[in-house]
């Protein structure tokens, strides 16, 4: 069995470092998935937030900002 003094700050520096990339790729692929709740393996996206990014992608917009028609003055 292991004993505390057998590890150095090295290796504490390795297991934080692989923990805390776990973490954030888990965080990462949440928040790109668009979920709105994950209870239990439950998983409820937001699907107008999915249809937004894939306009965005293809128009480079995703028509939710409303725009000034060309009879509008500007001022």
């Amino acid at each position: 069995m292991a004993n505390l003094q057998d590890f150095n700050l090295s290796e504490l520096g390795i297991f934080i470092g692989v923990v805390s990339g776990a973490i954030v790729s888990i965080l990462l692929a949440t928040q790109k998935s668009k979920c709105k709740k994950c209870c239990f393996g439950c998983i409820e996206r937001d699907v107008d937030a999915v249809i937004a990014e894939e306009r965005l992608e293809v128009t480079g917009h995703t028509g939710e900002t409303p725009r000034l028609s060309n009879e509008e003055p500007i001022h």
